[in-house]
């Protein structure tokens, strides 16, 4: 199946990249009036196809239309723009004009100059992304913008990673960007299958990151678009932002052969600091218990963690030519997880191309990705008991009981006390992701100012996940029959979109335009089985022959959604100084009520380039006001088809003596014509500057947006006819604060640049007007805690705010808690927000030699340690369970009954300042005479230190524990640890 689909891509590529090996190439050199500029920007204006200017200012750009238009630009120079009217060579002399700072960005349906943009938007081109070992292309940027939170929820490979722009804008509803790759808006959901669930007695665990599916050695530049203004062009789905990732192509005339590798080693860094077995052994004789001791001495954490090895590959070509340009890529990497039985195994196919017919009025492209990915992971769940998964026995269970037994069968004494080692060894979890995203656009030019652009896409993701707990396991719902559980989850996402543009320049005016047409559909398709009754103990087999068991329990889906959409947008950039921008949107989505299918969108801003006034103080390079307002819109998160009454039959379960309870008929979704969409309102302003010819430049921002409207899950009153329905609520989520970018360069000489770069943003997050109930949410596990919770969403406090117990410590009388309060749950004035985001990177340029320096941080947030809770208590070690050594001050002043309730003393600051990653660069003096074109060699570091006050393994960790559907966040429950990790690697170009 895999070969037939890299078959057809290639024959795909082939028609449109045949024609390419004749080219056209235009070069030259841009200088000013002293000499060479090396570094200047030469772009066919209109595209995205541009080149810099090598150390001596010369440029070869290719794939040029002979009617075009380049576009010459440097920082601190006038750009000119010159017609191409045939010509091989075209040299330019730049006129001195501090005023200018250009750069072009990636916009929604277009490219757009930063100098005319009103929005706020943000770049990272591949030159400045995050090094090491990166499996989601969002690790690539994490730190690189203000106002952008970015952090992986574990350390697994592979793991979820969320990313917040501007703050968290909903309750029930998905708060992650829109991400549209190549121009194809991706969906928000799960595209690969997680593992475990059923009856299992492990739990479960989250599906992988869903953008896992990219090879970063692919993407050319990211792009994200912040304000209201640049994302009301995406409606529905801007609300969160939108990230616009856009993939390498083939430049060079004569071709490039390029390959890479990295080779990376990992640890985990730090060990929770559980008690010895001499110290295990003094508590339980401080406590007064006896016979604790078997005789073994071990430290399990030893045992399950590892030293992981990674292993990278990329071979791309890529050449353009007169009529067009292609590029092939693979890619493989092969990366082990820190935790044994833990791998991430990726290969990818890529291929880009265009092909120009009809005197380059006609353009056909395509862009490609095959992706499998295969995981295996190790039974860390995110729901464990009180019995524990993997990480939480490997804390608890006596150090001083042997692994084994002596007939060599796991030390297994009860079905409350597991051996890690067991657990380990008597489980397997596995997943497979195949997904393909292909798109095959046209685009015609009628005229020089007007085109016509349609493209259809396909983003098709089959996924399976296989768990399977042997019958040697003692447990009580596997002791001596065993269980698995299949998951096989497909997703199909079809788009069809076409717009028309029209560019028109009057004198120094120029006006834009644009107006389109949109649709996709989302098919998701899940299949769930569970098996039990195994007569067999081999775990492949239990999960490759399902016969072999004899009780089933199983159930399946079928979803599907539609979203049509009509969308135009106008730029007005007059006399090069003020720039207009106003967009529209109609969305009509089959997620809503007859009554709210449409909803329109829209936003408008304006710029000033107040530096180009002859009043403005010349001290400024560069001085431009931004200002813009608009509405967008959230649909994600809300599920399929919750409007109307529904009923589906449950999956029912098989009970621990193995037999097979059907399930019943139950109500899913009820009744609701007038749901409709979560509406966020948006005001930004901002101004980007530069002074001390440009050595000093950056941008400052202020914005102010409120989400209304927002969706929930409303339990009804009981007695009633349904349980729970969906709808909008009146209330507010405000989100205001300030974004801070500044680049500064301390030091350019002609051996020797150092060029240094903070952002920093503060957001601060409030619900407003809201006088619904109160949503519980935060699950807390662990022994004596269930039902237990943290987190409350209420009227005037932050989103994810802590509600616990005011803990004062331990009455020295009785050895219980002291709580203030009366011991009532309450608000404590905590958040699992970030109030403070910053992102400092340095980079040091000596000859050929390269250093950067990235350190990342949040600051203001808090972490609910559930692991101190439910795992490492008095409580527990009085039940012969291993705790850590801060237990130990309460060994004999607390009393071994007293219950761990949720409360303050559990509650951490997760404040942290992270050293993230440090690469040191090497790039050869090449001869003419080389077979090299390029050839660097590297050595990378990541996660080298944090500085911070959290007692667990990482603060930047957020396990989820949703209660009703009702997210959580900053809650820290066996969580897969964060590894440091030492990279080798080498880049070379033929």
């Amino acid at each position: 199946m895999k070969i037939t689909l890299l078959k057809s891509l290639f024959l795909l590529g082939a028609f449109i990249c045949f024609g390419t090996l004749q080219a056209q190439t235009v070069s030259g050199t841009v200088s000013d009036a002293t000499g060479p500029l090396p570094g200047a920007s030469v772009v066919v204006k209109g595209t995205t196809n541009g080149t810099q200017t090598d150390f001596d200012g010369n440029y070869t750009l290719n794939d040029v239309a002979s009617d075009a238009t380049l576009v010459f630009s440097y920082i601190g120079f006038s750009s000119q723009e010159i017609p191409v009217n045939g010509q091989a060579t075209i040299d330019v002399v730049l006129q001195e004009n501090a005023s200018e700072l250009d750069e072009v960005v990636v916009v929604g349906y277009g490219t757009q100059s930063r100098r005319n943009s009103v929005g706020a938007v943000e770049s990272v081109k591949a030159e400045e992304f995050n090094k090491g070992v990166i499996v989601n292309p969002q690790q690539l940027i994490q730190g690189k913008t203000a106002g952008v939170q970015i952090s992986a929820s574990t350390g697994e490979p592979g793991a979820a990673v969320n990313v917040r722009i501007r703050g968290t804008a909903s309750v029930r509803a998905n708060n992650n960007p829109l991400y549209v790759v190549d121009g194809i808006p991706l969906s928000g959901a799960n595209t690969s299958a997680g593992t475990g669930g059923g009856t299992t007695d492990i739990g479960s665990a989250a599906s992988l990151d869903p953008l896992s599916f990219l090879n970063p050695a692919d993407i050319a530049s990211i792009d994200i678009l912040k304000d209201a203004s640049a994302t009301a062009i995406y409606g529905s789905r801007g609300a969160n932002g939108v990230v616009l990732i856009t993939t390498k192509s083939g430049r060079s005339t004569k071709g490039i052969l390029e390959f890479s590798t990295t080779l990376s080693v990992g640890y985990i860094p730090n060990q929770i600091d559980v008690l010895s077995a001499d110290q295990f052994l003094q508590a339980q004789s401080d406590l007064g218990a006896t016979g604790a001791d078997f005789g073994a001495r071990n430290n399990f954490q030893d045992e399950i963690y590892r030293t992981s090895f990674t292993q990278n590959y990329n071979l791309s070509y890529g050449a353009s030519g007169e009529n067009g340009n292609f590029r092939l890529s693979f890619g493989y990497q092969d990366q082990g997880g820190e935790v044994e039985d833990s791998s991430f195994d990726r290969l990818t196919a890529r291929i880009n191309a265009s092909q120009r017919f009809f005197d380059d009025k006609l353009t056909f492209e395509t862009q490609a990705t095959i992706s499998n990915i295969e995981s295996q992971r190790p039974p860390i769940s995110d729901d464990p008991n009180a019995r524990g998964d993997l990480l939480a026995t490997t804390w608890s269970f006596n150090p001083t009981r042997p692994i084994f037994l002596d007939n060599g069968s796991f030390n297994q004494p009860t079905f409350e006390t597991r051996n890690p080692l067991a657990v380990l060894g008597l489980s397997r979890n596995i997943s497979s992701t195949l997904r393909a995203l292909i798109s095959i656009g046209a685009q015609y030019q009628f005229t020089e100012n007007l085109r016509f652009k349609t493209t259809i896409g396909l983003d098709k993701s089959t996924s399976s996940a296989n768990s399977a707990i042997s019958a040697l396991f003692n447990s009580a719902p596997t002791l001596g029959t065993g269980r698995a559980t299949l998951n096989e989850f497909d997703l199909t996402n079809t788009t069809w979109e076409s717009y028309f543009n029209y560019n028109k320049s009057f004198g120094d005016d120029v006006f834009d335009a644009t107006i389109g047409h949109s649709y996709q559909e989302f098919v998701t398709e899940t299949i769930f089985m569970e098996a039990n009754g195994f007569r067999t103990n081999d775990l492949l087999q239990m999960t490759n022959n399902i016969a072999s068991a004899q009780v089933f329990a199983a159930n399946s889906s079928l979803e599907r959604d539609e979203l049509q959409s009509f969308f135009a947008r106008g730029n007005y950039s007059m006399d090069g100084k003020f720039n207009f921008s106003g967009t529209v949107r109609i969305d009509g989505s089959s997620r809503f009520g007859g009554n709210n299918k449409y909803g329109t969108f829209g936003a408008v801003g304006a710029s000033w380039e107040m530096s180009q006034e002859d009043w403005f103080p010349k001290a400024f390079d560069r001085f431009k006001l931004r200002l813009a307002y608009g509405v967008t819109g959230n649909q994600e998160g809300l599920g399929s088809n919750q409007f109307t009454q529904r009923t589906r039959f449950n999956t029912g379960g098989i009970d621990n003596g193995g037999t097979f309870n059907p399930g019943s008929t139950g109500i899913v979704a009820f009744a609701n014509p007038d749901l409709k969409w979560e509406e966020n309102e948006q005001f930004n302003i901002g101004v980007d500057f530069a002074f001390l010819d440009n050595r000093i430049s950056g941008s400052l921002e202020y914005y102010n947006k409120t989400t209304s409207d927002f969706i929930l899950q409303i339990q009804s009153a009981q007695p009633a006819v349904q349980p729970f329905f969906f709808q909008n609520i009146d209330g507010d989520i405000k989100n205001t604060g300030a974004e801070l970018s500044l680049n500064v360069i301390p030091v350019e000489t002609e051996d020797f640049v150092w060029d240094f770069n903070v952002n920093i943003g503060y957001n601060n997050n409030i619900v407003q007007n809201y006088d619904g109930p109160a949503l519980d949410t935060g699950q807390i596990n662990g022994p004596g805690l269930t039902g237990a919770f943290a987190q409350r969403i209420a009227n005037d406090q932050p989103l994810f705010s802590f509600f616990v117990r005011d803990w004062q410590g331990i009455d020295s009388a009785t050895g219980g808690n002291i709580f203030g309060n009366e011991g009532s749950q309450v608000f404590v004035g905590e958040s699992a927000l970030p109030d403070v985001t910053l992102g400092i990177t340095q980079n040091f340029k000596y000859k050929n030699w390269d250093m950067s320096i990235f350190f990342n941080g949040l600051f203001g947030q808090s972490v609910y340690n559930n692991n101190r809770n439910a795992f490492f208590t008095i409580g527990n070690l009085s039940q012969g369970r291993n705790v850590t050594t801060d237990v130990l001050p309460f060994v004999g002043v607390e009393n071994p009954f007293n219950p761990a309730e949720v409360s303050t003393r559990f509650l951490e600051d997760g404040s942290f300042l992270r050293l993230q990653n440090v690469t040191i660069g090497h790039n050869f003096p090449l001869s003419e005479s080389s077979i090299f074109s390029n050839l660097r060699v590297f050595a990378n570091a990541q996660n080298l230190f944090v500085i911070t006050d959290y007692s667990g393994q990482d603060p930047e960790v957020s396990v989820n524990r949703a209660i009703g559907n009702v997210p959580s966040l900053g809650i820290d429950l066996t969580a897969f640890p964060r590894p440091t990790t030492i990279s080798l690697g080498f880049n070379a170009s033929f």
